[in-house]
């Protein structure tokens, strides 16, 4: 995991809280309700990392299977071209073995 990705949401979270806190304080709440408020807000923070580390990883799968499939497609598509000139190959040399018993 590398924080300069989640650096944005770190500094957010830290925000949140702060905003949260201050908010709390300011309407002269009891300690207690001060402290269930940071320990939700920290929560719902941590559950929106969770979920950005699970979106960046589905984006990595993800490219990561376009580019096999796009080399699976180049070897795919070298191997169909090489049967293809094979083929041609073939019909080429038949075509003159058929032209050459004509004209005997």
């Amino acid at each position: 995991m590398d924080i300069r990705e989640y650096l944005g949401d770190i500094i957010l979270i830290i925000i949140l809280c702060a905003s949260t806190y201050l908010s709390l304080v300011t309407i002269r709440a009891p300690p207690a309700l001060v402290a269930y408020g940071l320990l939700i807000v920290l929560s719902i923070a941590g559950l929106f990392l969770i979920v950005h580390h699970k979106i960046r990883t589905v984006e990595q799968n993800i490219t990561n299977r376009e580019r096999m499939i796009r080399v699976s497609l180049e070897e795919i598509s070298a191997k169909m071209a090489q049967r293809y000139e094979s083929s041609i190959g073939r019909i080429e040399e038949t075509v003159a073995e058929v032209a050459k018993r004509v004209y005997r």
